[in-house]
Parts: structure tokens; sequence; C-alpha cells
């Protein structure tokens, strides 16, 4: 796909241009650490026809102040990521963007995967909600979804080896071609992917307020943890409404763990009166540590993966 690296204000204004006339982008960052904390370095955004590399590293503040915020703040221009919570604490952190209007192929992976491949039922008459840990789902990397849902071995290729790359690259300039390759194999595979897992239009009113409570979840904290309880590949619980809703039950209590919100029943009554409520993803999470600290164990874990 053509692509085209932007390092300065001139070419800034046409890719803009171009960027602002469309309804469905795909947009990735890539940086040092991307989050808060970290750096962010590049800006990928992609139409159907052309991809466009912001430098953020040398444009800085004045890429934002001068047209990306707008693009990136336009709830009606819709914006394909894939697991967008680095993305945007990264984004409102470091340069002040609350990026609207995503659509995020992570959850919508999720989606297609309930309708397609559901889980077994369970079989006994009733059970409480804060012991149904078994049906914490997980939550797929990048790399995995494409290995699964597209047949393009050059991407995958590309892509992976992108990975694989220190971080530390997305510093040095010139960009590594690698590098370049692999902003414009992840971005093209967003919109492969969306096409591949949309079932229906009915299904985007869900996706968007999914997509737009993922965007919140780690931005909207005022302290984050950067621990295995918010590395998982685990999906957190209340972000996809059910079928049929747009809303969620009303969230009374605390989990201790992630500080979110949730009905009182997400918790035992042990847990309630004792102060230590957690939720059914944390419960799982600590319980994966517990093991894994019993057995002495140093071997990677599948509920830990790095945000990348």
């Amino acid at each position: 796909m053509k692509h085209t690296l932007i390092e300065d204000k001139g070419n800034l204004t046409s890719a803009l241009s171009e960027i602002k006339s469309q309804k469905l982008l795909a947009v990735d960052c890539e940086g040092v650490h991307l989050s808060r904390l970290g750096e962010l370095t590049l800006l990928t955004i992609a139409t159907k026809a052309e991809v466009f590399i912001f430098d953020i590293q040398k444009l800085g503040q004045a890429a934002f102040d001068n047209g990306l915020r707008e693009v990136l703040e336009d709830n009606s221009i819709e914006k394909l990521m894939f697991d967008c919570r680095q993305d945007s604490d990264s984004l409102w952190h470091q340069f002040k963007v609350k990026i609207a209007g995503v659509l995020d192929i992570q959850l919508l992976e999720i989606m297609f995967r309930r309708d397609n491949f559901p889980s077994p039922q369970r079989t006994y008459k009733s059970y409480r909600r804060s012991a149904m840990i078994d049906d914490v789902e997980n939550v797929y990397g990048y790399s995995s979804c494409v290995k699964l849902y597209l047949d393009d071995d050059d991407m995958i290729a590309k892509i992976i080896k992108g990975r694989q790359m220190n971080d530390e690259i997305a510093k040095r300039r010139p960009l590594h071609e690698v590098l370049v390759q692999h902003c414009v194999a992840d971005v093209s595979g967003f919109f492969l992917l969306y096409e591949k897992l949309k079932q229906s239009d009915a299904d985007l009113p869900r996706l968007r307020v999914a997509s737009k409570r993922y965007a919140d979840i780690w931005r909207g904290k005022e302290d984050r943890s950067f621990d295995e309880y918010e590395f998982t590949a685990l999906l957190p619980l209340e972000i996809i409404p059910e079928i049929g809703t747009l809303g969620f039950p009303a969230a009374t209590t605390k989990c201790t763990i992630c500080d979110r919100m949730f009905p009182r029943e997400e918790f035992s009554r042990n847990q309630l009166q004792n102060g230590t409520q957690k939720c059914r993803v944390c419960k799982k999470v600590k319980l994966r540590i517990d093991n894994r600290n019993w057995a002495g164990s140093d071997s990677e874990d599948e509920l830990f993966f790095s945000q990348s």
C-alpha cells in the first residue's frame, strides 16, 4: 500500500486534507513503553488507499495543534484500532488528545467469537455472579488474530517482525525500514480484520459503546498500576454490552484491585464483609499469580502479555 512519512508541517497540511475527507480510518501508535509514562514516537493513520506515518518525535505537540487533534477527537470519523488502551492513555496524558470514534477490533473479535464459537453453557440451575470465574474471557493479541483470520503470509511476516523489534528502534532516525513496513502492515490489517469480523451493521452500536469504555479504562485512571492486573490477557468486565442492550447493570461497589465499579453481586459476602472485594478478572489473575508462585515457576503465563 502507498505510504507517506510526515516529518514537517508542510506535509502535515496535505495529509490531513486527505484524512479529513474519510469516514473510516485505521489508527495505531508506536513508541517506547507506550503509555502515559512512555514515549509516543509515531502515529500511523490509514485510509483504504494510503498510509500516513506521522513522526511525532520530530513534530511534537505541533502535530496535534495543527490538525491531528481535530481528526482524532472527531467522533464522526470512525477509527479502527486494536487494543486502544495504551494508545489512548498515551495520547491523553502526553498530548491532551482524547481520541473518540474508536471501533476496537480486539473487542470486535470477541463479539465474533461469542457468536461463532460460543462457550459451553452452564448446566446447573443457580450460581452466584461472584463465582462465575470460568466465564471470564481471554482476549487475543494482534499477531494471533492476523494468523487466525487472515490468509496473507507477507503481511503476517511484516507484523511479527516489527513486533519483535526492540522498543528503542522507534526512536532511531532515519526510521528503520522494517519499522515502516510494520506500521503499514499493521493498519492495513485493521481494515481486513474489520471486514472479516464484522457480521452486521447491527453490531456497531454495541461495538461503539464497548470501544469508548475500552479507550477510557486506563486513560481515565488517576494512577495506573502497570502490573499483572493491568497487563492480563483477560477481557475486563462490563465492557461489551449484552446483545439487545447498550448499557450495563448499575454499579455501586468498587473492586479493590482494579478500582472499577460493579454491581454488589460481583463480590462474595466474605469479600464485602472484609473489604477485600475483587472482581472475577482480578480474582482469576490473583489465583494464577498464587499458583505460579506456589509452583516456583518463572515461565511465561498465558494470562499475562506485553502491551505493544
